[in-house]
């Protein structure tokens, strides 16, 4: 009798690759993936853009710029929790989604009109209360449909698709810059066209499975729940907190490049590009590996790469050095974001993984959101190589961490 592994790679082999990818993956799965593409199209092509429309054309100094960052990722972090412990009460997912989407797309014409920095914070804020609003359901639901033994390839797929979004996001702002003149309003307005598909997608395509639109009794919101997500949950948070404090906003390294290396502005988002096509090569790869070989070496070996990328980053002379560190920091990407996903999901009580994955992302916005600031100041008072210098340091207490905790955060992976 084969396992359930054995059983996977026989019907691979039986199937083909991708016959076996629309054969094993739900159909739902599939539908959050392809919003999350284009929702993630519309974000990415206006995201750098931002930062450098704040510096050149604003004149903000690079300080304010990563004050924006943190204050706009304080306001996320909020929304993805309670999203997250919402989607638990009522059972539900996707109404929450479409909410969020709805607010993505409301951010981007104000963004576009936005002409002095307390609009455009107002801009992002929506934009960020809107992601925070769908990202906790979004992964609740996937954690909901996904089968057990594919679980980690399904998550690997979510994040390779919006990746994916992201890259053709980059490669859409570059395109637009170059033919409007460098117009940011343009940038941000055309961004508003993938957003609206993703919404209309997310209605028609992305369906919840009867186990979670049935009522019964609903869970009430309580805080002594959060000691229910099990230890196993709270170590992790204890290994992604200084792991996302060490991963800013790659806004500062589209900064670095263009301010100390002579990179065109128009090419800013080239940097989004580069990270994007790596993560995106990675993620699925490593989310159907880490089905047979466990999670956790994965995982460090995200962490490894990421602090190379810091230090590379951090010690170049040359643009081609950047680079180089930016192609290593999508690598960590995909290799990161789906497998610490996919922890939560596998340690996290059924009937609590809406709060758990809220309680996630609050942890990794509050983080973001405090790293993206300190990067601004140290930015602004010693140059950003330094910015990167610090995040290798606290990579490497995230490794070391990750490391000492390996045995215990293996004993419930599948």
């Amino acid at each position: 009798m084969l396992s359930s592994g054995e059983h996977g790679r026989s019907t691979m082999r039986d199937l083909g690759f991708f016959r076996y990818m629309l054969h094993a993956v739900p159909g739902t799965v599939w539908a959050v993936g392809i919003s999350s593409l284009l929702i993630n199209t519309a974000t990415s092509a206006s995201f750098i853009g931002v930062a450098l429309y704040l510096k050149i054309t604003c004149g903000v100094s690079i300080g304010m710029i990563g004050c924006l960052e943190a204050i706009v990722e304080a306001i996320a972090y909020i929304t993805r929790m309670f999203s997250g412990a919402i989607s638990d009460y009522f059972k539900r997912r996707k109404p929450l989604m479409i909410l969020g989407f709805a607010m993505i797309i409301v951010s981007k014409p104000l963004l576009a009109m936005s002409r002095v920095y307390a609009t455009v914070l107002v801009a992002r804020g929506i934009d960020r209360i809107g992601n925070g609003m769908q990202a906790s359901p979004r992964d609740a639901l996937i954690s909901d449909s996904a089968p057990h033994n594919v679980k980690g390839a399904c998550f690997g797929l979510r994040q390779s698709l919006a990746v994916i979004g992201s890259t053709l996001g980059g490669i859409g702002g570059i395109v637009v810059m170059r033919m409007s003149d460098n117009s940011f309003t343009t940038l941000f307005t055309l961004s508003t066209v993938p957003a609206l598909i993703a919404v209309v997608t997310l209605i028609m395509f992305v369906k919840e499975e009867k186990k979670t639109q049935e009522r019964g009794e609903r869970r009430k919101i309580r805080l002594r729940d959060l000691k229910l997500l099990g230890k196993h949950f709270w170590m992790l948070m204890v290994v992604v907190t200084p792991f996302m404090l060490s991963r800013f906003s790659e806004v500062f390294i589209s900064l670095h490049a263009c301010g100390n290396f002579g990179l065109d502005i128009a090419y800013g988002t080239s940097i989004t590009v580069i990270y994007n096509l790596m993560s995106t090569a990675v993620s699925y790869p490593i989310g159907k590996l880490s089905d047979r070989i466990g999670r956790v070496r994965l995982l460090l070996l995200g962490f490894i790469i990421l602090l190379f990328a810091h230090l590379l980053i951090g010690f170049a002379m040359n643009l081609y050095m950047v680079l180089f560190g930016t192609i290593l920091w999508g690598c960590q990407r995909g290799i990161a974001d789906g497998l610490i996903a996919t922890m939560v999901s596998d340690y996290v009580p059924k009937d609590l993984r809406g709060t758990g994955f809220g309680v996630y992302y609050f942890v990794v916005s509050f983080t973001t959101a405090i790293s993206s600031a300190t990067a601004g100041a140290v930015s602004q008072l010693y140059g950003e190589a330094y910015a990167f210098i610090m995040g290798a340091c606290c990579c490497g207490v995230a490794g070391a961490t990750l490391y000492a905790s390996r045995k215990f955060l293996q004993i419930t992976e599948s």
